[in-house]
């Protein structure tokens, strides 16, 4: 083979190879960039949330019966005028921990109250409904032993000054 022969053939394997690049290098340009959080999970919306009564919330559209909780009854369930009046300042309490509320973690405990509605253990952004309306006295235990709403309100309960003074101010 002539020198020149072997050349053409040098020239034309670089040709092919110099195409073959190019047509990589614009396919590769065709390609959607990827953003600096590409990877990251889409936000998700906000949880809807709301406050049927003094234990029992609407997440997303389904009643939960808070587990951790015995509140207060409102009317007409309520055995006397101050278990309503408990019973709505606890609901307005509940109203307050979910506002704003982005996300919810409900847990079914599998067993279900006279309304037929889950009993759940629920965390509104990682906090616990049921403890804070506990500490605030709005709450007790269950299994701690009842509390009687109507009955005088006891020095040795917890929060019962708090909870006297809801009721006397009606907020």
């Amino acid at each position: 083979m002539s020198f020149s022969r072997l050349l053409s053939h040098a020239y034309t394997a670089s040709c092919v190879i110099f195409l073959g690049v190019i047509l990589m290098l614009s396919l590769t340009a065709c390609d959607r960039p990827q953003g600096l959080f590409a990877d990251a999970a889409p936000p998700t919306p906000a949880a809807q949330v709301g406050v049927l009564q003094s234990d029992v919330l609407i997440v997303n559209g389904q009643a939960v019966h808070l587990a951790d909780a015995v509140t207060p009854q409102p009317s007409p369930d309520a055995r006397c005028p101050a278990e309503a009046l408990a019973a709505r300042q606890t609901a307005l309490e509940l109203k307050t921990l979910t506002s704003g509320v982005r996300a919810v973690t409900v847990t079914p405990t599998g067993a279900k109250d006279s309304s037929n509605r889950p009993f759940a253990h629920v965390l509104l952004d990682g906090v616990d409904p049921a403890h804070e309306l506990i500490e605030d006295g709005l709450a007790v235990r269950p299994g701690a032993g009842a509390f009687n709403w109507c009955g005088p309100l006891s020095a040795s309960f917890p929060r019962a000054e708090h909870i006297a003074m809801l009721s006397v101010s009606g907020t």
